[in-house]
Parts: C-alpha cells; sequence; structure tokens
C-alpha cells in the first residue's frame, strides 16, 4: 500500500508541471492506495489557494474537489486520524530539525499507524522526514 499526500493529489486532478508523472506512476503502479480525511481538508485548501490566486477558474477548483472525493471513495483507504495520530503528529512537528509543517506531521502520524510502506509525496521536506522514520518514498 502507498499512501498519497496531497502534494501528489493536487497535480492529479489540477494540472501542475508533474500532473504527468504522478498519472503514469498512479497508472502504471498496480498499488493499493491510502489517503487520509486530512488529504481532502488540504486538497480543498490547495484548490481555493488556486482560483485566490488566480491559478484556476472557481468552477475548476469545485469539479477538482469532486473528483477527488470520488477518487477517495471508489480507489482509496481512506483513514480518520484520531487523538493517536494528532499527538504523534505534535511529537513529530516538535522536532526543529525535522522542517515538518503541521499538517505534514499529520500524513506522517497516519502513515505510521497504518502500516505504510510508503508514501507518494512531491513535498521534499516531508520526504526527507518520511525517510528518517523509515518509510519508503516514492519519487517520480
Amino acid at each position: 500500500m502507498v499512501y498519497v499526500d496531497t502534494s501528489a493529489l493536487v497535480p492529479l486532478f489540477i494540472r501542475e508541471p508533474k500532473s504527468q508523472a504522478v498519472l503514469g506512476w498512479l497508472e502504471a503502479s498496480g498499488e493499493r492506495l491510502a489517503i487520509s480525511e486530512w488529504s481532502l481538508v488540504e486538497f480543498a485548501s490547495a484548490a481555493a489557494i488556486k482560483v485566490r490566486t488566480g491559478q484556476a477558474a472557481a468552477k475548476l477548483a469545485k469539479q477538482a474537489t469532486a473528483h477527488v472525493q470520488e477518487f477517495a471513495r471508489k480507489h482509496c483507504a481512506v483513514a480518520v486520524p484520531g487523538r493517536d495520530e494528532f499527538r504523534r503528529a505534535a511529537g513529530l512537528a516538535a522536532d526543529p530539525g525535522s522542517k515538518l509543517r503541521a499538517g505534514d506531521a499529520l500524513h506522517l502520524a497516519v502513515v505510521l499507524s497504518l502500516n505504510t510502506p510508503a508514501v507518494l509525496c512531491l513535498d521534499e521536506a516531508m520526504a526527507e522526514s518520511a525517510r528518517l522514520l523509515g518509510i519508503s518514498v516514492v519519487t517520480v
């Protein structure tokens, strides 16, 4: 199973430079996929930011958000972070050497909770922290 970070979900549904690479990996991998409810929150935020900054039309962002929710329902195990994951994330984020933002720490806490061996991630700080935690990072 591979946990798909929001940094890889966004280019699947909103055109970005890495869109083709992520889509190609997804089509070729045959891996079971996991995300979290937090991923869906971050995706909605990223889509809204693209609208506010003029990178995407509001209609496109709304459609992309609906499509990612459908994708999650049909193709992903969707984890619901609980108290344990939030506490673990707090510990990860508290490490000044990790460079982790709170949301990325929560993703990694979910990955660890699921015992998922790999994460598809385009964020280098998160990827570095994942590797330090013994999680394989899929690169595209």
